[in-house]
């Protein structure tokens, strides 16, 4: 389909697969939902054009990797906050970022969250020190952590984020999780506020990053 690229296989194996893949939105057009077996859904009745080429982008995208791990013919939902609802036995995650579409699937049990991210500028820079890092946070990180490591922090975050949503089905802050360690692979965050839906306290999770073409891209996995 013309708006969305060829996808680019980042990981596959042992049921899991992760793809990323550019979008063109200039080249969507509402006819590329019938074109890939979709009806639009009612609630982007209204969206812009961009917000309609970002969803159906996903859908597309999770399909492709879905079917590479053998579940094929699936519609992915939309939960009450616009979360995917993933086949039974899936678990999964979609990111976009200018332009840029990942979905990363599995189905051992795990929670999978995956999050893309563009290098801040000064102006979003600033706005991550003063509502996402905390004074915990500057322990690990400095007083002045760069826009790369701000962006890396806020992007952690996300993917922690979008992992536990499944388990514990509400909103909570980038303040329930504090960084206490960087690296070149990533960095570690420590669950500091209780999630009791969860059953997590304490839990110290890995999140995996890497840097390609101007954004990072971090995942986060929590097993069963």
């Amino acid at each position: 389909m013309a708006f969305l690229a060829p996808a680019d296989l980042s990981e596959q194996g042992a049921g899991r697969c992760f793809l990323m893949a550019r979008y063109d939105v200039s080249a969507y057009r509402d006819t590329d939902f019938a074109a890939a077996g979709m009806a639009m859904p009612a609630f982007l009745s209204r969206a812009v054009p961009k917000r309609r080429a970002e969803f159906l982008a996903g859908r597309m995208l999770a399909a492709q990797a879905l079917a590479r791990i053998g579940q094929v013919n699936h519609v992915i939902g939309r939960g009450a906050r616009g979360e995917p609802l993933w086949p039974v036995g899936v678990r999964g995650s979609l990111s976009h970022s200018h332009g840029t579409i990942g979905a990363w699937v599995g189905v051992d049990g795990a929670d999978l969250g995956l999050d893309i991210e563009a290098l801040a500028d000064d102006r979003a820079a600033r706005a991550i020190r003063h509502s996402v890092l905390t004074d915990a946070d500057s322990v690990c990180l400095g007083p002045d952590p760069d826009a790369a490591l701000c962006t890396a922090v806020f992007s952690a975050k996300e993917a922690l984020y979008k992992a536990l949503y499944p388990r514990v089905q509400r909103f909570f802050g980038f303040d329930h999780a504090q960084v206490v360690a960087t690296g070149p692979a990533g960095l570690t965050l420590r669950l500091v506020k209780p999630l009791p839906e969860a059953g997590l306290a304490g839990l110290e999770i890995d999140i995996d990053q890497q840097w390609k073409a101007g954004r990072v891209i971090s995942r986060c996995e929590i097993a069963p």
